[in-house]
């Protein structure tokens, strides 16, 4: 709320200071501009997000798998898995 709120304002300002010093036309067109960029962001974002969160589930999963292997080492040795695990690992 505090870091959006002075750019809200400072959009405000700008505008009605267009607005009101320049054509109307101006105004339209600055305000025409921020909004295509307010999506543009929005849609970048989301798009990002979703490869974010697909890298992210992977990370997971990795760091699941390593930390079972390392935890288990004795119990693969022991059984003579290591063919297994190594199959399991690099999947």
């Amino acid at each position: 709320m505090y870091t959006l709120m002075p750019t809200f304002l400072e959009i405000a300002f700008t505008i009605t200071i267009i607005g009101y010093l320049f054509a109307p036309k101006y105004l339209y067109v600055n305000f025409g501009t921020i909004m295509m960029y307010i999506i543009a962001t929005i849609v970048c974002t989301e798009w990002r997000a979703k490869y974010f969160k697909r890298l992210a589930l992977a990370d997971s999963k990795y760091v699941q798998k390593a930390t079972d292997s390392l935890l288990n080492f004795e119990t693969v040795k022991y059984f003579n898995a290591e063919s297994h695990e190594r199959e399991r690992f690099f999947v």
